[in-house]
């Protein structure tokens, strides 16, 4: 007996800074994603067919990954021990990290880090200076990330810096669907939201409030981005449209909403907020409405981020989720 891909459900994917969980949001159910295991830092593809985390052992880091089937795969790769940061997914066996290289002579140590591809094995950039947190265009050609290399933090697409080289830059997502590239930037003694074509040209400043905006997230549709700020003394979450117009507060009280995520087919968007006393897991209509709790945890959560699969008939036939 097989299910069809009408069965499959948007579930959440989060961490509480120990262990990963996983939920379905019409039905709040949290579960370890990996009982009796460490996990942290889950990041899914924008359409929620692959995710990656970060798992430690006894015997090191690992870095799990998911994509079109029940069952979890591991890397381990004992060369870099626990130097495992920002994985993030390509397809459903290979992903992008960044990790710690070190350079030794006759006088000193070094260290500096770069991007490396679990596929390929080996790294994608090779210079010295800091580079990290990877996004990878949809065809796979261009590769997008943060870096040091002139004296302060700049995002580079194939070696080719995106902007201002006198800002301080945090790339924030590459869209599979090929909408571009938003982040947020320190400019002007301010940090706002900027987005900009793939290739990294064209780039657009969405937001000047004298606030602090970040954690931005696009629609799934392309014309919208959702964003956390704190033009109003707390943290509060707002939308623009894509040219600049349309913004809008979803959230409005007196508590912290942050790290808004937009799921992939765009009926929900998910956040975190600490208006029960904690920090745990809601969900709300694009336009704010009907927000609703779906975690009850003492623990403060992070990470929301969705993936799409198939829970299988008594959790066993036709089970693609993970």
């Amino acid at each position: 007996m097989l299910t069809s891909c009408s069965n499959e459900n948007l579930y959440l994917v989060y961490d509480d800074g120990k262990h990963l969980y996983i939920t379905e949001t019409h039905n709040p159910n949290p579960k370890p994603l990996l009982p009796d295991m460490h996990g942290i830092s889950p990041d899914a593809s924008a359409d929620g067919q692959y995710l990656s985390f970060i798992s430690d052992n006894s015997s090191g880091r690992l870095a799990g990954k998911w994509g079109t089937g029940s069952k979890i795969e591991w890397d381990e790769s004992p060369e870099f021990g626990t130097f495992i940061f920002n994985p993030t997914p390509i397809n459903k066996s290979e992903y992008l990290f960044s990790s710690i290289r070190i350079e030794e002579n006759a006088f000193s140590e070094t260290s500096y880090m770069d991007i490396y591809s679990s596929g390929q094995n080996k790294n994608i950039t090779n210079f010295r200076s800091m580079d990290f947190e990877p996004s990878v265009s949809p065809n796979g050609n261009i590769l997008a990330f943060t870096t040091s290399r002139i004296s302060n933090s700049d995002i580079y697409t194939n070696e080719r810096p995106l902007s201002d080289r006198q800002a301080i830059e945090n790339i924030k997502e590459w869209n599979i669907t090929e909408r571009g590239v938003i982040y947020n930037t320190y400019r002007d003694h301010n940090i706002d939201i900027f987005i900009s074509n793939i290739d990294g040209t064209n780039p657009s400043r969405l937001t000047s409030a004298r606030a602090l905006d970040h954690q931005p997230d696009w629609s799934h549709n392309g014309d919208w981005i959702i964003f956390t700020s704190l033009r109003h003394d707390n943290s509060e979450i707002f939308v623009i449209g894509k040219d600049g117009n349309g913004l809008k507060r979803l959230t409005n009280n007196q508590h912290n909403d942050e790290e808004p995520s937009w799921s992939p087919d765009g009926d929900l968007i998910a956040f975190i907020s600490d208006r029960s006393g904690s920090k745990n897991i809601y969900t709300m209509n694009p336009d704010g409405t009907n927000q609703i709790q779906i975690t009850n945890t003492l623990s403060n959560l992070h990470s929301p981020t969705w993936i799409k699969c198939n829970p299988g008939i008594l959790g066993r036939i036709g089970k693609t989720c993970p």
